[in-house]
């Protein structure tokens, strides 16, 4: 079974990443999940930034936690949003506003919520 320890690194590294992109090349992403580029995209974009900045910096700081109900929260908040994330990215995909690059992002969402669900679920009988 994957530690949290682990997922928590990834998606501190992945939310980081993401934190990075969106405030000095936002285009990529743009182009990735094929949006118009204009000033409301950029500022949300970088509104976006800063809430990876801050799941990084949690999910980095919060990796040596000890099984508690804090961790326990931890992992069902975050299994909750990036289900919510991947389940919008595919509605958004099917509806037609998000290009197929939004399927990296689906399936990145999918696999980290996943990952926290089953730590969250497996820590949940102790």
């Amino acid at each position: 079974m994957i530690k949290f320890k682990v997922v928590s690194i990834i998606t501190a590294a992945i939310a980081f990443t993401l934190c990075l992109v969106l405030i000095l090349i936002p285009e990529v992403l743009f182009m990735l999940f094929n949006i118009d580029e204009n000033n409301s995209a950029f500022f949300i974009g970088r509104r976006a930034a800063m809430l990876f900045l801050g799941i990084s910096v949690f999910s980095w700081f919060g990796r040596n936690a000890e099984h508690s109900e804090s961790r326990q929260a931890i992992c069902l908040s975050l299994s909750v949003s990036m289900f919510a994330l991947a389940f919008l990215g595919s509605v958004e995909y099917l509806r037609g506003f998000a290009g197929i690059g939004i399927l990296l992002a689906v399936i990145t969402e999918a696999s980290i919520a996943l990952l926290y669900y089953k730590i969250w679920l497996s820590c949940n009988n102790v």
